[in-house]
């Protein structure tokens, strides 16, 4: 079972490989990652890591954010919260 800073690094690795967020978001599914969503972030940055407490989920941001209504949001790659 992977740790999180590995996907993490996986997931950076596609990032800076694929400059076009399209052949991003292909790739990330083709590596396996298919909780990818389209949703709010926190003011991050493209790999920035959110941990979501009640969700017990990490969500991973893929693509630069924009501002719908007040909020930023963002592609996101979501990944469960490994047990130990």
């Amino acid at each position: 079972m992977k740790t999180i800073n590995e996907i993490q690094g996986e997931i950076q690795k596609i990032i800076n490989t694929h400059i076009n967020l399209e052949d991003r978001l292909n790739a990330l599914i083709a590596s396996g990652y298919t909780g990818i969503t389209f949703t709010w972030v926190k003011g991050g940055g493209i790999g920035k890591v959110f941990y979501l407490k009640r969700k017990r989920i990490y969500r991973i941001q893929v693509g630069t954010s924009e501002i719908r209504g007040k909020y930023p949001i963002a592609y996101c790659v979501e990944v469960p919260l490994l047990s130990a």
